[in-house]
């Protein structure tokens, strides 16, 4: 039974993403992804954060370099992603769990189109952390990445402590472990 659901979570997992993949009939599409600036490197772990900015979903700027001094989980996803979607739940018990010691999950959706649809999934999911629209794949550049959902850490400094592609648990041992330390650190 355990091995027959990792398989299907496996799967799901790969029809959100894959570098260089055409979806097949049927399945997620890709990241749609701005154009990366030549010199640039991609973020990963042990990195620092670059500038970032978004819109939240009621129009107001979301800036990354507002967020120092927090714990932030920054998770790429979109409305139409299966392994997004069950993984929403799992990251509003992060987000009730330690939202009170300096921790932030930030949602960044990369749906095009009407914002309404993000809107309307965010009230119908009752996600209580703040959700970004990101239309143009922006973080998805910055993290190299055309997988959904990914997700990264950054400490209190703007330091990535985390990174993984592919749906997260709250019960992930590695990532308590890390959210831990870094809510321990002085920004």
């Amino acid at each position: 039974m355990l091995r027959s659901l990792l398989v299907m979570l496996l799967a799901l997992a790969i029809a959100c993403g894959g570098r260089g993949e055409k979806p097949a009939p049927g399945t997620a599409k890709p990241v749609a992804q701005a154009a990366a600036p030549a010199e640039s490197k991609p973020v990963d772990v042990g990195s620092q954060m670059p500038a970032y900015a978004a819109q939240y979903l009621d129009g107001k700027t979301f800036d990354i370099k507002d967020q120092r001094g927090k714990v932030v989980f920054l998770n790429l996803w979109a409305t139409w992603c299966g392994p997004c979607r069950f993984e929403i739940p799992e990251l509003q018990k992060l987000h009730d769990s330690y939202a009170a010691r300096g921790f932030a999950v930030v949602g960044v959706s990369v749906d095009e189109g009407d914002i309404k649809v993000v809107r309307d999934f965010v009230a119908e999911q009752k996600m209580t952390y703040p959700v970004v629209q990101d239309s143009a794949g922006s973080l998805a550049v910055l993290l190299d990445t055309s997988i959904l959902p990914t997700s990264l850490i950054l400490d209190r400094s703007g330091r990535v402590v985390w990174k993984k592609l592919g749906m997260v648990t709250s019960a992930d041992a590695e990532m308590v472990r890390v959210i831990e330390k870094a809510l321990a650190q002085e920004g």
